[in-house]
């Protein structure tokens, strides 16, 4: 098939999305598929390993530049007589859209708690600007297939935008399992030096560019509250650190937080933790979660997210009801610390075995299927 695949940037350097895109490109083809990205920016080591189609946006404000882009990649991939357009993000008039942002309606509901707060931001340019652009390309007639990574966010489209339930398929995102592997775990101890901390010290592990969105402020709490008083916690990815070094301090456990910054080599930290913990408010397939299972590192996350999929309580992770659940992340915590070596050996070997069943093969394979039920329509369509 003749794919176009449209993301703002084709990049490895940025958030999970991003190397999605770059995975399934790359994916596709070897399969065979001829594969054209339309997009915004793209990493300069990765010009011209694909076709890469740039679109211009007008940056005025976040209102403009999202609406420009969905309006002009949208046209790009109309005039380019491509067999499907597939969207991994928000743009108009393609044929399949996969949602890989959060849902803003709902983002909305749970991130700000009180019914002033949510009004006020409603009325955000921002915000209206990507409910309008989320509601005017999910119920389009053009939009003939709209892919979500859970169960969730099948849910919530359905829920917000009264999309029906045909119209949806989910396809849950796949991991390297090549990349992120438990024999990672032997360089634990060079891990441990870097961080400053010994071999016997308990190692949380967090990674995201969103501090607030993610927990990180629960987090520490729980941590404030732990009977683990030398449990340490590594911050990865890159937020307002400053500002979350003063609530560490206030709590007391300043020495306990290590902030390492974004990593090209995640996967080390993710073995040599004996936790991951990511208890976000609202996120569609926190790819966060699978990487460290994938490495045989078990996982606190909520059930307000879309990895409540694949968790299995108290089996491969601990799944606690609120990003503000403090006694229920720090409960997780300490449970997961008193486990025996037997029960240790055992959730990592359950963590590796869910994380090699949803494998990147796996995720194209199911969205290869669906896109070549889309041309076949659009074939039927033209013929009639």
């Amino acid at each position: 098939m003749k794919i176009a695949l449209v993301k703002r940037r084709y990049s490895l350097r940025h958030g999970g999305s991003e190397r999605y895109c770059v995975n399934l490109s790359r994916t596709l083809t070897r399969m065979g598929h001829e594969v054209t990205v339309i997009g915004e920016s793209i990493d300069a080591d990765l010009v011209g390993e694909v076709r890469f189609i740039p679109v211009r946006v007008l940056r005025l404000s976040s209102s403009t530049r999202n609406r420009t882009f969905a309006e002009n990649a949208g046209a790009a991939a109309r005039a380019g007589g491509y067999d499907v357009a597939y969207g991994l993000g928000r743009s108009y008039g393609l044929d399949a859209v996969r949602v890989t942002e959060r849902l803003q309606s709902h983002w909305l509901n749970v991130y700000y708690r009180s019914g002033i707060s949510r009004f006020v931001q409603r009325n955000n340019p921002r915000h209206r600007t990507l409910i309008g652009l989320e509601r005017d390309i999910y119920c389009a007639a053009s939009t003939r297939r709209i892919i979500t990574q859970s169960q969730l966010d099948r849910l919530l489209v359905q829920e917000y935008y009264g999309v029906p339930a045909g119209k949806i398929h989910t396809v849950y995102n796949g991991v390297d399992a090549r990349l992120f592997h438990p024999g990672l775990r032997e360089h634990a101890g060079t891990v441990r030096r870097e961080l400053g901390i010994a071999s016997d010290v308990p190692l949380l592990v967090f990674a995201s560019m969103d501090f607030e969105g993610k927990g990180l402020r629960y987090i520490l709490r729980a941590l404030a509250g732990l009977r683990q008083q030398d449990a340490t916690l590594a911050v990865l990815g890159k937020g307002p650190e400053a500002k979350f070094r003063r609530i560490a301090a206030r709590l007391g456990i300043e020495n306990r937080i290590l902030f390492a910054g974004r990593r090209n080599d995640i996967e080390r930290y993710y073995a040599a933790a004996d936790l991951c913990v990511l208890p976000t408010a609202y996120e569609p397939f926190p790819n966060v979660n699978l990487e460290a299972m994938a490495c045989g590192t078990p996982v606190v996350t909520t059930s307000t997210s879309g990895a409540a999929d694949m968790v299995e309580h108290q089996r491969s992770g601990y799944l606690v009801s609120a990003v503000d659940a403090v006694e229920e992340i720090g409960t997780a915590i300490e449970t997961c610390l008193n486990l025996s070596t037997a029960e240790r050996a055992a959730m990592a070997a359950r963590c590796r075995e869910i994380a090699c069943s949803m494998t990147i093969e796996k995720n194209v394979e199911q969205t290869v299927k669906i896109l070549e039920e889309v041309r076949r329509e659009k074939l039927s369509v033209r013929a009639a």
